[in-house]
């Protein structure tokens, strides 16, 4: 089975009809991922009662979003910053590249937005599967 991916186009501001490609982690890079954001989650203390597999995609990025908020800078940026690693821009040629920050992003609400739905993507399977039951 391949990687899911999803394109989006930026609606407004300057990076207005950019389209970018976002790809899911290679499975092994999402497990370490997924383990270093879990552990610094939970060693910052951060309460994660808010979760719901009924809040969407989106709805779950916004939650994993400010558990990320509340941990440790060092580790935090890290972490979103690997997230923009799954990104990759489309130009009016039509051929995916790797996104070039200081070029292909003038908006900080484009890169919340670039992290937020590469975040949405790997969540997918709590909102598709109804939660994490080990019962099912």
């Amino acid at each position: 089975m391949s990687l899911k991916s999803k394109t989006i186009t930026i609606p407004k501001g300057r990076d207005a009809g950019k389209t970018f490609l976002i790809s899911e982690m290679p499975i092994v890079k999402l497990d370490n991922w997924s383990m270093r954001a879990l552990f610094a989650v939970a060693k910052g203390g951060v309460d994660l009662e808010g979760i719901n597999p009924n809040m969407g995609g989106l709805g779950m990025a916004n939650v994993a979003l400010k558990a990320l908020a509340g941990i440790d800078t060092d580790v935090g940026i890290p972490l979103l910053n690997e997230l923009l690693d799954c990104v990759q821009v489309i130009p009016s040629g039509g051929n995916a590249r790797s996104l070039l920050l200081d070029s292909d992003v003038t908006e900080l609400t484009t890169l919340f937005t670039l992290r937020k739905e590469a975040l949405a993507i790997h969540l997918d399977f709590l909102v598709q599967g109804g939660g994490l039951d080990s019962k099912s």
